[in-house]
């Protein structure tokens, strides 16, 4: 039961980090970075508002068929194409992977739910917890300390390791520098890490009743 009991809450890590991920997977997280302060201006003169849709576009087009095919069609205001083939390459591989990153968690949640049911107990909880904070943290210490490291590991190991690389010229980079990239990666890791001290939480008041 011991066994059981742990390779179900080994799944909690995945299952917060998924769900935070998908959370942040919405619009509102583009908003909530470019209104930061430090928040970097186009250097090539985009204007704010226009450059935030084309960021809205981009996190719509690798969730929507329909999306895609209006991102590879949108315009900067001069009038020329906003993406090239190279651009719209790497959005599609995103939008690949993110078909079977997606439906993971959700089945990585029902299988940790499911072992919730079985067990009902609030150990589960508190190692669940415990594991989530534990494994989360220790990536996270691995990820910010040298985050472009990461961040290039990342994409080396997911994608084409040349298919991702742009020019600073490119309008994804443009309107996804590197200070987008690492503010969306702080909210993920601190909803994971909430996720994870709720459950753990949630476990040690049950086992206290």
């Amino acid at each position: 039961m011991k066994r059981i009991l742990f390779l179900f809450a080994l799944l909690f890590p995945f299952v917060a980090l998924g769900i935070s991920v998908r959370i942040a997977f919405n619009e509102w997280i583009i908003d909530y970075i470019y209104a930061k302060k430090d928040f970097p201006e186009d250097i090539y003169g985009l204007p704010e508002e226009y450059r935030k849709g084309l960021a809205k576009l981009g996190l719509r087009a690798v969730l929507s068929d329909e999306a895609f095919e209006e991102f590879k069609k949108a315009e900067l205001p001069d009038g020329t194409k906003a993406f090239n083939a190279r651009e719209i390459e790497h959005m599609h591989d995103v939008k690949v992977f993110l078909k079977r990153f997606f439906p993971a968690v959700y089945v990585a949640t029902f299988l940790w739910l499911l072992g919730f049911l079985i067990l009902r107990s609030a150990h589960y909880l508190i190692l669940s917890g415990f594991l989530g904070i534990l494994i989360l943290s220790i990536l996270g210490v691995l990820v910010f300390t040298n985050y472009e490291r990461a961040f290039e590991i990342f994409h080396i190991i997911t994608f084409d390791p040349y298919s991702w690389r742009f020019f600073y010229t490119d309008t994804l980079i443009r309107i996804y520098p590197m200070k987008f990239w690492y503010e969306a990666t702080k909210v993920v890791a601190i909803m994971s890490f909430i996720l994870s001290a709720t459950v753990l939480l949630l476990g040690l008041i049950w086992k206290r009743i």
